[in-house]
């Protein structure tokens, strides 16, 4: 799936950096050239990269402020577009995108590991208060008891790296 781009800036800058970034990222831009316009796109949608120019960011602190919380998962990048060449907002964008892959990428090893963590220890206590349970079941209850904690026990061996 190509990255999305959320670019806001005036059309005369926006429009060849955008066209950069569809060419060198394969990326879907999205071109904005206000704060208000560039709110109502985050809203309606999620983008992977915010790119926004510094003058238009810092006339309006106050709505530089909702673009980021409205921004959800997408990194947020201020460039002076005035100065920077399209390829080097593209290095950029490119760098970018790159960190929240590694970051994407080491947190989901991070939540399987704590998932993973958390079914073996819930798996382990299942097991004990299974077999302190059968040690006192009398002969009616034992059957299901040894079933529950040989499923247990199987389960456990199939956590197991």
């Amino acid at each position: 799936m190509p990255p999305s781009i959320l670019l806001i800036a005036t059309e005369t800058t926006a429009l060849p950096v955008a066209e950069a970034l569809r060419l060198e990222l394969r990326a879907e831009v999205e071109t904005t050239p206000s704060r208000r316009s560039a709110l109502t796109s985050l809203r309606r949608r999620d983008f992977s990269l915010v790119l926004i120019d510094e003058g238009l960011a810092t006339a309006d602190t106050a709505a530089a402020d909702l673009l980021y919380q409205n921004s959800g998962a997408a990194l947020i990048i201020e460039l002076n577009f005035a100065i920077s060449s399209a390829a080097r907002i593209v290095r950029q964008a490119r760098a970018a995108l790159i960190r929240q892959t590694q970051d994407q990428a080491q947190a989901r090893i991070a939540a399987a590991s704590a998932i993973h963590s958390e079914l073996n220890s819930s798996l382990s206590s299942l097991l004990l208060e299974s077999e302190m349970a059968l040690r006192e079941a009398n002969p009616a209850q034992e059957p299901r008891l040894r079933h529950l904690v040989q499923l247990a026990s199987d389960l456990r061996d199939r956590l197991r790296p």
